[in-house]
């Protein structure tokens, strides 16, 4: 098991939640649950990010960004990302 790097929370809007929500059904983003445990190894975290940089600018939130950058550190350390719903 590896140590976690570090640990953070969506936005109060829920931002990163509602762009996840409203992804296209074949992306990994949608895969992202809201109820329940999503990880990520780097591989499918390369794709990640590659669907989190296409976005629009007015979809690249603060939170949507430091994913983005976290998912980035996790392929550097070959890690995983793990996304805890409620």
């Amino acid at each position: 098991m590896q140590d976690t790097l570090e640990e953070f929370g969506d936005d109060a809007e829920d931002s990163f939640r509602a762009m996840c929500a409203q992804a296209p059904e074949n992306s990994l983003r949608r895969g992202i649950t809201p109820y329940d445990l999503t990880m990520f190894n780097p591989h499918q975290l390369l794709r990640l990010v590659a669907e989190l940089e296409e976005l629009p600018d007015e979809e690249q939130t603060p939170a949507v960004r430091r994913v983005t950058e976290e998912a980035h550190k996790a392929i550097r350390h070959s890690g995983y990302l793990l996304f805890i719903g409620d």
